[in-house]
């Protein structure tokens, strides 16, 4: 089985989101979330590349890890999830049990990531608040 390092690591290492995909791995980093299934892990850098776009603009950044902070990329994975999820069911939950459930729906109901409308939710993700350790 092969693995791949899942886009949403993030927020799965918060506790508060689940993937039935998801598999708790140990890299030379520390601990990680491995993606279990090729297509879902695809579709998921698909929408995190997405929400990025929709999202980065409003935080004064660029695509750019060396110089965007992690806590600007934790909050568009959390919240943008988070963002979605309640978007698409019309909810303010504050937990997302199945990622993979969730990136399917949104794309059988949108037809696409790209036809998804983050404006809808982008302030969602600026004003989500990470928690604290």
């Amino acid at each position: 089985m092969e693995n791949f390092k899942c886009a949403f690591s993030g927020a799965l290492m918060g506790k508060q989101y689940s993937c039935q995909n998801a598999l708790e791995v140990t890299r030379r980093e520390g601990p990680s979330i491995a993606c279990t299934s090729a297509d879902m892990h695809q579709k998921c850098a698909e929408l995190l590349g997405e929400l990025k776009a929709a999202a980065l603009p409003s935080f004064g950044y660029a695509d750019d890890l060396s110089q965007m902070p992690h806590s600007v990329l934790m909050k568009i994975q959390s919240g943008g999830l988070l963002g979605l999820q309640n978007h698409l069911h019309g909810t303010t939950g504050f937990v997302v049990e199945n990622i993979e459930h969730l990136v399917v729906e949104a794309e059988k109901r949108y037809g696409g990531f790209s036809l998804i409308p983050y404006t809808d939710f982008v302030q969602d993700i600026v004003e989500f608040k990470l928690r604290r350790r």
